[in-house]
């Protein structure tokens, strides 16, 4: 079974721990500690969903692990993926539905919510149903109790279906026997503050946590800097103050040596402003978020694992809007509310010495209250649930050809409600060609299913009734991708490098601008191609020096007239994150941003100079200082956390969204 890792003895240890943890259900197969680090080759879960050592995984993976995630000094989880070669975050972008930051990889987004990217939380698809992105503040999860972060750098639609159209964002949270115990976390400072309260148990075999927070932030500031026009709206920032409540539990149960039992349920919610000055969703509204999460694994011979895993969950909203440009419709109903049901079963498995097979199935059902952002036509609410069916079948095999030669293939199967069925096929060969140095080339097709506020939107154009009444209107097809992917990932002494060569051909896309498309007849008007490189550097200094250096170059075009992509992916993308232990209580990191000159689609024109937005290239810097310390059997951190030292007062996004000056916020923790 050796045959299964990588060449030499960092291979078998690699193959051993891979089916170690295949064998053991007790951490399973999505909860890798620090512990899964072998070498300086990562053991990665989420591309294929087998355990691999990234260099013979079939696309690029960033993995950020829990001491990356403290030393970034980050206050939202958004801001994490900042680290990230070739990601884009806008911070609180978003202010129509819910007053939050973009998180999109490479920047190809037509709206806020970035809906071109699957994110999950322990196998857990948590996109929201009613315009397909993440609403960041409202996930029911802690920054304190993920174990790492995976992202895989590129189309996925063979692991996980439709939404994987360019990447995926997988959370893996600690396993209950690593946080045994009691936690306090406490912050305070300028427009921040909060609380979190963590308790580790275990009764013989069933070990758990259960988590508690509480967020206060104060967000924008009211008023614009140096705003881009004298008029009045021009020079005000949205309204985003919110209060976060959180609760979450997870207990694992060892039945016996075979089988395992996962529990998760969360909370998430508390009062929320959203919307702009003169805007119809400018008002305070109520999220109230929750999920429950069952899992068995059973743990088979030859070190493979059944799984079957079942969830549900709510993303749910209350707000009374008021559309100021029509007194006449009076207060309008802004209740959201999607829910979502998935059961699926994963069989993972030995073919042969030199195969191992992944497969299995999923249905899932969503269903979306929300008769203000879905209304049929004007001045007409549609106050009906609208569901979503999806079945899933999925399959992906790794063949080790030779010692030196992994070759993956992996395909996924879905039909859905919206556009019927389809596939997404993938091929990857990795090349050891010498050791510690593997060369990747990658193959896929990748889809994207339409949103319920776009199929709602066809429903307009196609109505007879409907003021947008089209008759040439073609139906919805779900978008497409083809990519291709060169890779190279090596290791010289104590430096890591991971660099991608990548071209990506978008078609079909579902128009920025739907009423062009409408009219010309083709809601699918859109298409890009996205070529580039990135890269990712780690080196270990020395035993207390670690610097991070990512970098992404990538350049869009589209020749298009309904959906204008060129120039919407920012050039060049560069971030670092240098930290270094001075000793055994102090300790410090720095971290640095940029992003180059960018224009997204549907953030307009400027206003003084008529013509499209262009984002000027900014220049970010952070820094974190901690001091360790021990007070009996206390162990506690005071750390000062420092974000946009400069204090500059640049545009993300779009030129009304500016981020903060110099923000700075004092975190206590304490094991008790």
């Amino acid at each position: 079974m050796e045959q299964v890792g990588g060449s030499g003895d960092r291979g078998r240890g690699l193959a051993l721990l891979a089916l170690g943890l295949l064998a053991t259900p007790a951490l399973g197969a999505e909860d890798l500690s620090e512990s899964a680090f072998l070498g300086e080759v990562p053991v990665v879960l989420t591309v294929s969903r087998l355990a691999q050592p990234a260099d013979e995984a079939p696309a690029a993976v960033t993995v950020i692990d829990r001491q990356m995630i403290r030393e970034s000094g980050a206050w939202d989880l958004s801001e994490v993926f900042r680290l990230v070669p070739g990601m884009f975050v806008a911070y609180h972008a978003d202010r129509f539905y819910a007053t939050d930051s973009t998180v999109s990889y490479h920047g190809l987004t037509t709206n806020t919510m970035s809906h071109r990217m699957q994110v999950m939380v322990d196998g857990r698809t948590i996109y929201s149903p009613l315009y397909g992105g993440v609403i960041w503040s409202d996930i029911p999860v802690a920054l304190d109790d993920i174990e790492r972060i995976e992202v895989v750098r590129g189309p996925d639609s063979a692991s996980y279906g439709a939404n994987s159209f360019m990447g995926v964002i997988n959370i893996l949270t600690r396993h209950p026997a690593e946080a045994q115990g009691s936690h306090v976390s406490l912050s305070a400072g300028k427009g921040k503050e909060g609380g979190l309260a963590r308790y580790g148990g275990r009764n013989g075999d069933f070990a758990w946590r259960l988590t508690a927070g509480y967020r206060n932030d104060q967000g924008e500031d009211a008023d614009i800097h140096n705003p881009t026009s004298q008029q009045y709206i021009w020079g005000k920032n949205k309204f985003d103050d919110k209060k976060i409540r959180q609760l979450n539990f997870r207990g694992d149960y060892q039945a016996d040596a075979a089988n395992s039992l996962e529990i998760q349920f969360g909370y998430n919610g508390g009062p929320r402003q959203v919307g702009e000055v003169n805007d119809v969703y400018a008002a305070n509204k109520r999220a109230d978020n929750h999920f429950e999460q069952l899992r068995w694994r059973r743990a088979t011979a030859g070190g493979g694992e059944v799984a079957v895993q079942f969830y549900h969950q709510v993303e749910s909203s209350t707000a009374t809007l008021l559309d100021s440009s029509d007194p006449a419709w009076g207060p309008l109903v802004g209740d959201v509310v999607g829910r979502r049901y998935e059961l699926g079963v994963q069989h993972t498995f030995s073919a042969a010495p030199a195969v191992r097979v992944v497969w299995g199935a999923a249905v899932r059902y969503d269903k979306t209250f929300a008769p203000y952002d879905l209304a049929v036509r004007e001045n007409t609410y549609l106050w009906q649930d609208r569901p979503f069916h999806l079945t899933q079948l999925f399959g992906n095999l790794e063949w080790r050809a030779r010692p030196d030669l992994v070759v993956n293939l992996g395909a996924m199967g879905e039909d859905n409600s919206y556009t019927g069925t389809d596939v997404s096929p993938r091929i990857a060969a990795n090349w050891h060609f010498r050791p510690r140095h593997t060369l990747r080339l990658g193959l896929s097709r990748a889809t994207r299913t339409p949103t319920v506020y776009e199929k709602a939107y066809e429903e307009y154009w196609l109505n007879p009734a409907s003021n947008k009444y089209h008759p040439n209107v073609q139906t919805l097809r779900p978008e497409r991708v083809d990519s291709t992917d060169i890779g190279y990932v090596g290791s010289f002494a104590s430096l890591d490098v991971d660099f991608r060569l990548f071209r990506d051909a978008f078609s079909e896309l579902i128009s920025a601008e739907p009423e062009k498309a409408a009219i010309g007849g083709n809601l699918n008007a859109g298409n890009a191609t996205i070529k580039g490189f990135e890269t990712q550097l780690k080196w270990n200094i020395g035993k207390a020096t670690r610097l991070i250096y990512n970098l992404s170059h990538a350049v869009v075009k589209s020749g298009n007239n309904y959906a204008e992509y060129t120039n919407s992916v920012p050039t060049n993308n560069q971030s670092l994150m240098l930290s270094h232990r001075f000793d055994s209580h102090w300790s410090a990191s720095l971290l640095g941003y940029q992003v180059s000159e960018m224009h997204l689609n549907d953030t307009g024109s400027d206003p003084s100079a008529n013509r499209p937005w262009f984002l000027s290239t900014y220049r970010r810097w952070d820094s974190r200082v901690a001091y360790a310390f021990q007070v009996g059997r206390t162990n506690g951190e005071l750390a000062l956390n420092i974000q946009n030292l400069g204090d500059e007062y640049h545009y993300e996004y779009r030129y009304d969204n500016q981020y903060p000056g110099r923000t700075a916020w004092l975190n206590l923790r304490l094991e008790l």
